[in-house]
């Protein structure tokens, strides 16, 4: 029996937005939470890339706070800049009937713009925890009426050291308030957060922990690095579908990014150097199709909520297995198949095995996938301090080459 919207016990105000974004029936992770959500439940829901997780903790909130009291009431805390902006559009185009002030709080833009736009309404906020405590001492805010607050890519908050930030934000809220907290996958830090802070949280996971989606094929492509430009040239002539193409660093994107467009290709870069201005005008180039072929690092690329990326090329091997879980599921989405094709130089053989494992069933991300060994790896020095930028499964093993 198909379960649809209109029986999760969401008012109709946030249902005609519901059918006013094309969405016909919940997905499962909307199925379990919602109803769980209303019930004023503390909620750990985890899901792949790509599952619904937005929706399923944006709805819930649009239906509590609606018809209440003015103020901000909910906090949404996201890893990067790129996810705040999608996420709160997400919800201003899920809430478009019920009036709700959606503001945002993240870095790279004047900080006043934000200060003004929280005096002309603010009912939720959608925020980067640097931004907000930045909001927070300057006194722009308060946080003693929030009765909800959601910790979205928990995972890859706490990768990217905002533990910290998080603890600081908390204490500023109220005691007794509902938490939220979705992740695709379940490292050791998210599983200290919770027990810290939501103890009695119900659980929600949709399918295996960590795994990806099975409409998504593998191909690992055995190569030098000198030879990975010219790959990447041959592959983008033959796709007629958005392509997305990650890499480690900044310098990396840029670059490639530029030799692709002085070919010819309807291709950019995203990457932290550039202004917040550039990054939004980019994402929205490659969501309207002016840009097929996007060139990204990971933390740049949190934001990209796209269907119809056909093929995730991983130009550089991902530093940690969660890192391949994170870029891959940015296809295959919506239950459209897709590709990813990791490039693999020799110095990348190490982390070759270890993605290989994971398909396999072999491991678990955050259990000593990373470089380094041990859970989360990359070692306690580069946590804490500022973030950094940096499916269908084919039959048998994944391939080691192609």
């Amino acid at each position: 029996m198909t379960v649809s919207f209109e029986s999760l016990g969401l008012s109709e105000t946030v249902l005609e937005g519901v059918r006013a974004s094309g969405y016909k029936a919940p997905t499962e992770i909307q199925e379990r939470t919602i109803p769980l959500a209303l019930e004023g439940k503390d909620l750990i829901g985890l899901g792949e890339t790509g599952s619904g997780k937005t929706a399923a903790f944006g709805l819930p909130i649009l239906h509590r706070l609606h018809g209440e009291e003015a103020g901000l009431r909910a906090l949404i805390l996201v890893p990067t800049r790129e996810l705040c902006v999608q996420v709160a559009e997400d919800l201003r185009r899920y809430g478009q009937g019920t009036g709700l002030h959606i503001c945002t709080a993240f870095g790279g833009i004047d900080i006043g713009i934000q200060e003004s736009a929280f005096k002309r309404g603010l009912d939720l906020l959608v925020a980067c925890p640097g931004r907000l405590i930045d909001h927070l001492e300057r006194r722009n805010l308060t946080l003693e009426n929030v009765s909800t607050v959601v910790l979205d890519e928990a995972d890859r908050m706490l990768d990217m050291g905002f533990l910290p930030q998080i603890r600081r934000i908390f204490v500023r809220c109220p005691l007794r308030r509902q938490n939220w907290l979705f992740s695709a996958t379940m490292l050791p830090e998210v599983e200290e957060l919770c027990g810290n802070f939501m103890p009695e949280a119900v659980r929600v996971q949709i399918g295996g922990l960590s795994q990806t989606p099975r409409t998504i094929s593998h191909r690992f492509v055995a190569i030098s690095n000198t030879d990975k430009e010219r790959f990447t040239e041959e592959l983008l002539r033959r796709q007629d579908r958005r392509v997305l193409i990650f890499v480690n660093r900044k310098s990396t994107a840029e670059k490639l990014g530029r030799m692709l467009k002085r070919i010819g290709f309807p291709a950019d870069s995203i990457h932290g150097d550039k202004s917040a201005e550039a990054r939004h005008a980019v994402l929205r180039a490659f969501e309207s199709g002016r840009t097929r072929f996007l060139v990204a690092t990971d933390v740049a690329a949190r934001g990209i909520d796209v269907d119809d990326i056909g093929v995730v090329l991983n130009f550089d091997m991902p530093m940690a297995v969660e890192d391949y879980i994170h870029r891959i599921g940015r296809t295959g989405r919506a239950g459209a198949s897709g590709t990813a094709i990791t490039l693999v130089a020799p110095i990348d053989r190490r982390m070759h095995k270890s993605v290989i494992g994971h398909l396999n069933g072999e491991s678990t991300p955050g259990t000593g996938d990373r470089p380094g060994g041990g859970p989360g790896g990359r070692g306690r020095g580069g946590r804490g301090g500022r973030p950094r930028d940096g499916g269908k499964r084919r039959k048998g093993r994944p391939g080691a080459s192609a």
